[in-house]
């Protein structure tokens, strides 16, 4: 049933509600730190940003390490998360002012009722860049031979799942044809390699680690259908409290955000350097894995936001369609 899924594998309803009335935003309540304030390099905005140690993030570590975010007035720390949907919590409840996401994740949230908003895009499909994968000596050639059998997903109730899910379907598979076991992307190639699942959606760097270890593709996005191929990967989200108290805040870091994403797409060589300082890459492994694609335009799309939806609604991520799509989108100008 679709309306119990999400209490199943998702951000519990009951939680999320009490985080919803938590940081509901009374008049009484204090304005974040940096509402209403003048951004300078000599005060700082201190921010928290949740992040997963994959490429799609390189163009935040790039802003860092550039010094993008020390021009607009932020001071950026960052915290490993392990999905979108897992940093959601710690988002709703202000341990975090942004999270490295997905559409997936902010949709989801909003058929909660949870505030949250997408701030800046980053990647899109690409094949080489994550698939599902098996043993080299695996006899599945196809997600269709994984009737049965357990597949590993960094975080259920993600992108991820809905990638697998989607994948699934269009070859004949439906939800319980299929076990699905939640393991972080940095333990799948060993969970492959060890037979603990029959396969995983592995996303770079670790599709190049799977395969040092004998790992071989089965499907990527195209291989499984248009909408896949279609979908939006990586972002960055926001509650909206956070973006209504501090929309200069928001503003400078998709500025910041947006410098790295430029730097990232221009010069390749600045992604492969950089990857070894936040991912378990060494540089000769970085310098041989499927580099993501860079959106051409990263500005948050209702449009894409429209593809990812559609196949939330057929797999049951929410039960209902999202009508104001524009509201989810962080105002940036």
């Amino acid at each position: 049933m679709a309306g119990s899924r999400f209490v199943r594998r998702g951000f519990p309803v009951a939680l999320a509600a009490a985080l919803l009335v938590a940081c509901g935003g009374g008049d009484d309540e204090p304005a974040a730190e940096g509402g209403g304030t003048e951004l300078s390099p000599d005060n700082p905005v201190s921010i928290l940003v949740g992040n997963l140690p994959i490429p799609d993030n390189a163009p935040l570590f790039l802003a860092i390490q550039e010094g993008y975010f020390e021009e607009e007035g932020l001071e950026v720390q960052t915290q490993a998360v392990a999905g979108g949907s897992a940093a959601l919590p710690a988002m709703v409840a202000g341990d975090l002012q942004f999270s490295s996401s997905n559409w997936t994740t902010v949709l989801q949230a909003a058929g909660q009722g949870l505030p949250v908003q997408m701030v800046w895009e980053m990647t899109g499909p690409k094949e080489g860049v994550n698939g599902i994968m098996v043993k080299g000596d695996s006899p599945a050639q196809t997600p269709a031979d994984l009737r049965g059998q357990r597949v590993a997903v960094n975080t259920l109730a993600g992108l991820v799942e809905l990638q697998v899910r989607e994948c699934m379907a269009a070859n004949g598979l439906q939800d319980g044809d299929y076990e699905l076991v939640e393991i972080p992307f940095p333990d799948m190639p060993a969970a492959v390699q060890q037979g603990n699942v029959a396969a995983a959606f592995i996303g770079e760097p670790f599709v190049t680690i799977a395969e040092d270890q004998g790992a071989r593709s089965i499907a990527g996005p195209a291989d499984c259908s248009e909408r896949l191929a279609e979908m939006p990967v990586i972002g960055f989200m926001t509650t909206a409290q956070y973006s209504e108290e501090n929309p200069e805040v928001v503003a400078a870091f998709a500025r910041a955000l947006e410098r790295g994403a430029e730097l990232a797409a221009s010069d390749p060589q600045q992604v492969l350097d950089i990857l070894p300082t936040y991912t378990q890459l060494t540089p000769e492994l970085a310098a041989r894995m499927e580099l993501p694609a860079w959106l051409e335009d990263r500005a948050p799309s209702t449009e894409r936001a429209e593809v990812t939806m559609e196949a939330m609604l057929d797999f049951g991520f929410i039960d209902e369609p999202i009508e104001d799509l524009d509201a989810l989108v962080a105002p940036v100008d």
